[in-house]
């Protein structure tokens, strides 16, 4: 995933620099820590984060003790601040979501916090893959039952989970036409794919009854996290049930894979800063529709205004 950020973000005017870590103590990995510097080409502005994004914190090992970890995690906040420092860049933002662990906030945003950051409040939204298929489907938006059973009747719903060129080319091309321009590189087409060989994604996609590809989406997964990464319908058929039928197919597959949680993505509300788009809301609400919890997501913000 690291590796598609910095080929995304690279075909979009950065230059990026992965000093991504891992902590070892011993010979064993006590925590990692996604970090790359990027420099826009044309601006000169620079970002410390991830391939463009903002930071993510450091992700320690449960058994790392409370000592350790309180340690760690302020060594890591020192090397953000003097990072920035040294690059010359506004400071940095980090932004810190559900984890399925206690709930309360990480000492890394504690420690932020105690050196003069402030936070701003955002919202993700997740399904809880732990129920059974029949609670999930029940527990769905009223109005999307009849539209999963409509959609079924109109399309052919399958799952890529290994290679297939020619069904991943025909993707990239369906993106392309409802995006109406070229987004992004073909090494970051090339790197999603290489995902689905490997196992650790996968691409629903629909068919209509000529066998052309009229939607689709794809899917990452770790062992416990699904996520929605991409996704592309035909603008011709927006009336129609698609994106329905892909989502409810996934939490099928991640299901049968033993994933916990499905993070749909950012909840957007009218009253958030700044304030998003009426396209945002109304993904937002689409997404809402397939989700069972609303978690906190916090950003952190050092040297920022």
């Amino acid at each position: 995933m690291i590796d598609y950020q910095i080929e995304y973000w690279r075909g979009n005017g950065w230059s990026v620099e992965d000093l991504s870590l891992v902590f070892c103590r011993d010979g064993k990995s006590l925590g990692i820590w996604p970090l790359t510097l990027s420099t826009h080409r044309e601006t000169g502005k620079r970002v410390l984060g991830l391939a463009g994004g903002d930071l993510l914190p450091p992700l320690f090992h449960r058994s790392v003790a409370r000592r350790t970890l309180k340690s760690m995690s302020a060594s890591c906040l020192n090397i953000a601040t003097e990072c920035s420092r040294q690059f010359e860049s506004a400071g940095w933002a980090s932004e810190e979501g559900f984890t399925n662990g206690d709930g309360g906030i990480s000492d890394w945003q504690q420690k932020a916090l105690q050196s003069g950051a402030s936070v701003v409040l955002g919202h993700d939204l997740f399904a809880d893959v732990t129920r059974s298929m029949a609670d999930i489907k029940s527990g769905l938006r009223k109005s999307y039952k009849s539209l999963l059973s409509s959609g079924n009747r109109l399309w052919t719903v399958q799952v890529m989970n290994q290679a297939n060129a020619a069904i991943w080319d025909e993707f990239r091309s369906l993106h392309i036409s409802v995006a109406g321009r070229v987004t992004r590189s073909l090494e970051s087409w090339r790197l999603q794919h290489e995902a689905i060989a490997s196992g650790d994604a996968f691409f629903v996609y629909l068919t209509g009854g000529d066998g052309r590809m009229v939607g689709g989406g794809l899917f990452y997964m770790t062992k416990d996290e699904g996520s929605y990464v991409v996704g592309a319908y035909d603008r011709n058929l927006f009336d129609k049930p698609l994106g329905h039928v892909v989502q409810y197919r996934a939490l099928e597959e991640m299901k049968k894979h033993g994933v916990s949680w499905y993070r749909l993505g950012a909840r957007s509300y009218p009253s958030d800063s700044p304030a998003p788009s009426l396209k945002e809301l109304s993904i937002a609400e689409f997404k809402q529709g397939f989700s069972s919890h609303v978690f906190p997501r916090y950003w952190v913000r050092y040297g920022q205004q």
